[in-house]
């Protein structure tokens, strides 16, 4: 039998009722560790549970935190209940994230804030309570920040969740030169089209699948990635086989960052 990666580790995976949060959750837990699943809507984060107790062992636990994270109260309760229940923390995901399509001209400052605020602020402040808690048990801890591919593509209608990406890529490479010393790792995941279940209930009309089509159709691997494999790219960071890697961006997109498809290859 293969041993276990994350057997005795603490995780928190924010964003982890669904997509790719909870894609990465199910791969901690079948890696041994315990974990605390952090999600704004409660009745995924119940489901999300009850599916990664079904693989859990008995010394594995599954905590959940139902909450926003723009609220600073909900980002310490996620800190405290790892504490708590798990006695420690040694790897952080930030995986929530809000994803709205609006046109430059039309974007309100209300929903300028929405995104920047979960997106940024609320993974910066989470990135810094957690560290803390890192510094605070001498524990060499990683975190691992999910950004995107508009962190480094420019993509129309979506300006400011491309400015909450960059802001985060960026931010991830300042806290790795701080937290370095403390032997904590920080780095960031910039995942593309990833085939999540939200994303395939989407595509219920023939206009849907055409722009789903088109979008794929724009990266040189043809297809949208697994939520596995974006949770293969949390791994290694996460992992004995990153131990020199902080500061970095890994980006799992099938290429589509390296530049576009302008016509078929096949």
């Amino acid at each position: 039998m293969k041993e276990k990666q994350f057997t005795k580790e603490a995780v928190i995976i924010t964003g982890s009722g669904s997509g790719i949060g909870q894609g990465i959750a199910k791969r901690f837990v079948e890696e041994g560790a315990s974990v605390v699943l952090v999600d704004i809507q409660e009745e995924n984060l119940l489901q999300t549970k009850k599916r990664l107790e079904q693989i859990a062992e008995d010394n594995q636990k599954i905590e959940i935190v139902v909450g926003d994270l723009c609220e600073a109260v909900i980002r310490e309760s996620v800190v405290h209940a790892a504490q708590k229940a798990l006695g420690k923390i040694d790897i952080l995901v930030n995986s929530a994230g809000i994803y709205p399509s609006t046109p430059f001209l039309e974007i309100t400052e209300q929903e300028w804030d929405l995104v920047l605020n979960l997106n940024l602020k609320a993974a910066f402040f989470l990135n810094q309570l957690v560290a803390k808690s890192m510094i605070e048990n001498k524990l060499e801890g990683r975190i691992v920040n999910i950004t995107s591919t508009a962190s480094e593509v420019a993509r129309p209608g979506v300006a400011h969740y491309c400015a909450s990406k960059a802001g985060a890529k960026m931010m991830t490479q300042v806290l790795a030169l701080e937290l370095a010393p403390f032997g904590i790792r920080i780095n960031a995941l910039g995942p593309g089209l990833v085939e999540t279940e939200t994303l395939m209930k989407t595509l219920t009309t023939d206009k849907a699948i055409k722009e789903h089509e088109e979008k794929v159709s724009f990266s040189p691997m043809q297809r949208a990635a697994l939520v596995e494999e974006i949770a293969d790219g949390v791994m290694f960071f996460a992992s004995s086989q990153s131990t020199y890697v902080t500061g970095q961006t890994l980006l799992v997109d099938g290429g589509y960052s390296a530049g576009r498809v302008f016509k078929s290859l096949k």
